[in-house]
Order: structure tokens, then C-alpha cells, then sequence
């Protein structure tokens, strides 16, 4: 598959949706701690966009951490590279 093409995008949605399975593992460990939002405080993790992810997560070093790994092993899973500089952590 060559750069631009439009099948593309459609292949990268399906194999990032394995990071949101990543999150919900370490949630339920209780490594990850997410932000509660709206009335019903509706825990939040991550929000997807494309090709761009947002994690929302309390400030803690623990949660740091966990984010790190989970995106090193996603990197090591599934063969793309993450952009650590562009990271707003």
C-alpha cells in the first residue's frame, strides 16, 4: 500500500482500535485512573480522532508511567512509531 492512498486511513482505524483494548486492560488493574466527566461522572480515559489520541487522565506519576508503557507496547505490537516530541505530557 503506498502513501495517500485512500484505504489507508481505513486500515489505520482498525489496527489502532487495539490501544483502546490496552487502556481498558490496565483500567481494570487499576494502573490507569480516569477523569470523571459530565452529571452521571462518566469516567473518561481516551478520546480518538483519526490519527490522533488524546488521553485524559488524572495528574499522577503512576498514570505517567502507565501511558508510556501502554504506548511502548503498542509501538512494539503493532509496528508504529509513536512521536514522543509532539506529545503535550
Amino acid at each position: 500500500m503506498r502513501q495517500g492512498d485512500p484505504l489507508a486511513l481505513f486500515l489505520f482505524l482498525i489496527v489502532v482500535e487495539g490501544l483502546p483494548g490496552l487502556v481498558r486492560q490496565e483500567t481494570k488493574a487499576s494502573m490507569l485512573k480516569g477523569v470523571k466527566v459530565g452529571m452521571k461522572e462518566v469516567e473518561s480515559y481516551v478520546l480518538q480522532f483519526v490519527d490522533d489520541i488524546i488521553f485524559i487522565c488524572e495528574d499522577s506519576y503512576t498514570n505517567f508511567i502507565t501511558i508510556k508503557v501502554i504506548l511502548r507496547c503498542y509501538e512494539l505490537t503493532y509496528g508504529q512509531k509513536i512521536n514522543f516530541h509532539k506529545s503535550k505530557l
